[in-house]
């Protein structure tokens, strides 16, 4: 098949090759009717135009690369990898469909190996779920490239974060409790997470379980028989509704699969995805936007 060109485009739109180029490239010192500019992408749109990254790089000095980086513990869970794919998988969908070429790369907490990143020229780069301890030494490989924090609390003004407003999840959970309950949830690199929870939750460490194994999950609930769970991550959901009874569960849906969970558990869901609050902040600072003004810490909504 015929690779679609901005003369093609230009040829169906009545209008110039350059002035496709400049609504392709979203050049901003160009005035371009707004009924002009809708016409030329919906044709784009239409003959599934792929716009050339090494032409691109050329007229824009960038790469077109865009990096998503995962942080992993050694040991991690099943569903603890799970909680990622639909982040992961749309967020690379949205980078995709707006033109740019995606890099995904794990980073090892216990011994992390940063070459084939750096050995990349990335214009962007998202951070998944990094311990505050680790941060600066991963994020001083990327000097002026924006980076964008996911599943991250960490307390410098010059980065975004994006994050399920877990204080708030939690006191929607609440709502549904009507005697004695526990908390369980995954395993998170970024500490802060889970003093968090614990703080919003009101309940003693000891009935607050990290979940490493379908064995010490089973021992947990065991031993809480008869109280309610209130439990983060669908898939992990899926594990404790096998040993235990579907109405004492409230499900906080953080990987955004919450068509998983089972009618008879109780859900708090959020309004808007990780990954659209993500993208849209990352489009923002790639195309150099003032964002100078926009608040740092980016919650997705519970409701």
């Amino acid at each position: 098949m015929k690779k679609v060109t901005m003369k093609d485009i230009a040829k169906e739109a009545k209008v110039s090759v350059a002035t496709v180029s400049y609504i392709i490239n979203n050049v901003k010192n160009q005035t371009i009717p707004l009924e002009t500019r809708n016409r030329v992408l919906e044709i784009a749109h239409r003959l599934n135009y792929a716009p050339n990254l090494a032409a691109r790089s050329l007229v824009k000095q960038k790469t077109g690369l865009v990096g998503i980086l995962l942080n992993r513990g050694p040991n991690e869970t099943v569903w603890k990898e799970l909680y990622h794919a639909r982040f992961v998988s749309q967020l690379e969908k949205r980078l995709t469909e707006d033109g740019y070429h995606v890099l995904f790369s794990t980073i090892d907490e216990k011994a992390p190996n940063h070459h084939i990143i750096t050995e990349r020229k990335l214009d962007g780069v998202f951070l998944i779920d990094v311990k505050e301890s680790n941060f600066y030494r991963i994020s001083n490989q990327f000097t002026m490239v924006p980076i964008v924090l996911i599943d991250s609390y960490i307390e410098d003004e010059l980065f975004f974060k994006v994050l399920p407003d877990f204080e708030r999840a939690v006191q929607c959970a609440k709502q549904y409790i009507t005697r004695d309950y526990v908390i369980i949830m995954e395993e998170f690199q970024n500490e802060q997470i889970l003093q968090r929870v614990k703080a919003a939750s009101g309940v003693l460490d000891e009935y607050i379980h990290i979940a490493t194994s379908e064995e010490d999950l089973a021992y947990f609930l065991t031993k809480n028989k008869g109280k309610q769970v209130i439990v983060f991550n669908e898939f992990l959901a899926t594990a404790v509704k096998n040993q235990h009874a579907n109405e004492d569960i409230i499900c906080v849906c953080t990987a955004g699969c919450e068509e998983l969970v089972p009618r008879t558990v109780k859900k708090v869901t959020f309004k808007s995805s990780k990954d659209e609050i993500a993208f849209h902040i990352m489009k923002l600072l790639l195309d150099e936007e003032d964002c100078s003004d926009m608040i740092k810490y980016k919650m997705q909504e519970a409701e």
